[in-house]
């Protein structure tokens, strides 16, 4: 996939969107053929978007001593051990809390507390947390979450992903458009992939090919 092929088309799907009250995602969709996309083929990627995702997610951490002192200095969704433990009493809190935020980590050692009181409630989510150390740059860590997409199949041979915001260079989306196409296409076959479209949240999709 060539850059100064697809970046006319980007901009033109950006010229296809209906203005709105909120900033617009950009998304590119592939649509797959003669695939199993719950087997073989199944997709469920962690892709790493080169120019950023144009506007902040938020990350929740589980952590305590310095590295909570430090994360609730970056996000008000910190919570230490303790109130970790106490929110378990509440589910409701708990599926609210997880809904807030895109994507969490968590002090490494805290892991099998989380699994036990919190699985049940991130993990159909898709939101367990990823593991990181006590000394870790949180800042650097989180950064680069917030710049990564998760892209995964369902039962449709499809998937949607967000590649940026409206406000965005189309060279720009277009280079995160290729990282994406570029991963997936490790796990399905390029002749298998039949479609792929660019659309804003509200505009009219236009096929790339």
């Amino acid at each position: 996939m060539e850059k100064k092929d697809l970046t006319p088309k980007i901009a033109e799907a950006l010229s296809k969107k209906t203005e709105r009250k909120f900033k617009q995602t950009v998304e590119v969709i592939f649509n797959f053929s003669g695939v199993n996309v719950e087997g073989e083929h199944k997709i469920n990627l962690q892709i790493a978007l080169p120019k950023g995702r144009g506007k902040d997610v938020e990350i929740g951490v589980f952590s305590d001593g310095d590295m909570n002192v430090r994360a609730k200095k970056l996000t008000k969704h910190a919570l230490s051990k303790a109130e970790l433990e106490a929110m378990t009493s509440d589910k409701r809190k708990m599926r609210t809390y997880a809904n807030q935020c895109y994507s969490f980590i968590a002090q490494a050692d805290m892991m099998g507390l989380i699994g036990k009181s919190w699985g049940i409630v991130l993990g159909p989510r898709g939101k367990m947390p990823q593991p990181v150390p006590p000394n870790a740059n949180l800042d650097d860590v989180m950064q680069r979450i917030k710049n990564t997409v998760k892209v995964k199949t369902k039962k449709l041979p499809n998937v949607q992903v967000p590649v940026g915001v409206e406000d965005m260079s189309a060279e720009d989306l277009a280079e995160n458009i290729i990282a994406v196409y570029t991963a997936v296409e490790r796990v399905i076959p390029k002749d298998n992939i039949s479609s792929m479209f660019v659309k804003t949240t509200m505009g009219s999709a236009v096929r790339v090919w």
